[in-house]
């Protein structure tokens, strides 16, 4: 997990109220649409799961604004995936109100989605709707608001900056001494098998160029040479936003495993 900035404020058409100080060249369709749906499900007292409903947070505009944000990367394994959901913080089911809300709307593979299901328990009180003219003004925006009250276990990568609350292990195991993070490792399955082999393979990879530059370099000053282009590189990497499990490479620059790992292969 990494922590994600998402513009509240810029708010895809298609979640968008349809009021004119939003749209002043005309209010498009979709917004219309959906915000008829929102008002038909809030009436409903509960989430309606049929095509009508569950399509309309899953919009062209809206997937293309999360998948900018979120780099097509899962929002809670980091996992990069071409196939992804657009999966809600708080359960649909339960928050039914908020089932179309831009603060609530996350990215997420599809095995963390499975995994989370309505997993969604709070140490505090749950939020309830009250259905006036402020709440409807203020829906897309709501989440912070009931974080206060709810104090929710699980993480929002959108909220929650997990460096210093999460720590891995050099064959990829994600652990966390923070109740919240634990619970949403936990809860999402992050420590499972394929994620630890994809993340361990990150240092593999680097021991393996290590060992090439070895090789491949017949006096100590060019291996020297190379072994350093090799670590500004995994250096580098580890701030470009697009790659996978940054968390996981900027824990092994900060605790030194790179410096370790030279140092074995060097002697």
């Amino acid at each position: 997990m990494i922590k994600i900035e998402k513009d509240l404020k810029s708010i895809p058409d298609s979640l968008q109220l349809p009021e004119v100080e939003f749209f002043p060249n005309g209010v498009p369709q979709t917004s219309k649409t959906t915000h008829k749906r929102r008002l038909e499900i809030i009436k409903n007292e509960s989430y309606i799961d049929e095509n009508k409903y569950n399509s309309r947070y899953k919009k062209k505009d809206i997937k293309l604004a999360l998948s900018n944000i979120y780099k097509t990367k899962c929002a809670f394994c980091e996992q990069k995936v071409e196939q992804y959901h657009v999966e809600h913080y708080r359960p649909k089911k339960t928050y039914y109100w908020i089932a179309f809300s831009w603060d609530n709307l996350l990215l997420a593979c599809s095995t963390c989605n499975q995994n989370k299901g309505t997993n969604f328990d709070i140490s505090g009180v749950m939020a309830m709707f009250e259905d006036h003219e402020d709440s409807i003004k203020t829906i897309n925006t709501s989440s912070a608001g009931y974080d206060v009250i709810e104090m929710p276990r699980m993480v929002n990568p959108e909220i929650n900056d997990p460096k210093g609350f999460i720590a891995f292990e050099k064959d990829g195991k994600i652990t966390s001494d923070d109740e919240r993070f634990s619970y949403t490792i936990e809860r999402c399955k992050i420590d499972r098998d394929f994620l630890n082999d994809e993340r361990r393979r990150l240092l593999d990879i680097l021991e393996r160029d290590i060992e090439s530059a070895l090789v491949d370099n017949a006096t100590i000053q060019d291996q020297e040479s190379e072994i350093r282009i090799i670590i500004k590189k995994f250096i580098r990497d580890s701030k470009d936003k697009n790659l996978q499990f940054l968390a996981f490479r900027d824990y092994a620059i900060s605790h030194k495993w790179l410096n370790e790992i030279v140092k074995k292969k060097t002697g």
